[in-house]
């Protein structure tokens, strides 16, 4: 990616620290994937697994549910981060989408910092949670799948996606361009400058040529001889 002229290519040192954010966001992205893909392919097949086994064997998998429930727990929280650093979140943009230029960059870094602060903080609040399920020693009812093992994703989830925030924010602040997360670029804006003062050229009927049309006709009726 281009970074001429941007503060970070200025920095003796940046581009490789750069390089290292990327490389750690790039392992990152690569274990969320796999972590989202392997759940949603095991939620899959234990559900088929158990409906073919309840149907010709009378037989189910034993807590089918409890399985099924804790895996959309993981999906949930892994893809927190994993939207966060595609820009694929939900985002409340009315205000946002009427801004341009230094405005609309200002309140994105605004937006981004703000949010990560509150991952943050969620990501605490999730922890004391998970260590309170710990020491209670509290596990599922049919499995006995410490609970703990499954909520630790939570505090997880939301310290990544915190981090994606700032990241974002940090690449807003050092380079020219508008970046909706670390490695995407805005993608939409309202009209592109090269085309806002363009007008539509209003269309004029063509014009028939010589020999065709009602002049044709006209010399038609010349050229009949009167009965």
């Amino acid at each position: 990616m281009d970074e001429a002229g941007s503060g970070v290519a200025s920095r003796p040192g940046s581009g490789l620290i750069t390089r290292i954010i990327r490389r750690i966001d790039r392992a990152l992205e690569i274990a969320e994937m796999t972590i989202i893909a392997g759940s949603v392919i095991a939620m899959a097949l234990i559900m088929v697994i158990h409906v073919l086994g309840r149907t010709f064997f009378r037989i189910g998998i034993p807590g089918v549910t409890e399985l099924t429930e804790l895996l959309i727990i993981l999906i949930t929280f892994v893809g927190v981060s994993y939207a966060v650093r595609r820009a694929r979140h939900i985002s409340m943009s009315a205000l946002y989408d009427q801004l341009t230029g230094m405005a609309r960059k200002s309140l994105l870094v605004v937006i981004c910092l703000v949010t990560g602060a509150m991952l943050f903080f969620l990501a605490w609040e999730a922890w004391g949670y998970m260590e309170t399920i710990q020491r209670r020693g509290r596990t599922t009812s049919a499995l006995n799948i410490p609970l703990w093992l499954i909520y630790i994703v939570l505090p997880i989830g939301f310290f990544l996606a915190g981090i994606q925030y700032w990241l974002t924010a940090l690449r807003n602040l050092t380079t020219r361009e508008m970046y909706r997360s670390f490695t995407e670029k805005e993608a939409y804006d309202d009209v592109p400058d090269e085309l806002a003062g363009q007008s539509v050229a209003p269309t004029t009927p063509a014009e028939p040529e010589p020999g065709t049309g009602e002049n044709a006709e006209s010399k038609d009726d010349d050229a009949t001889p009167g009965r």
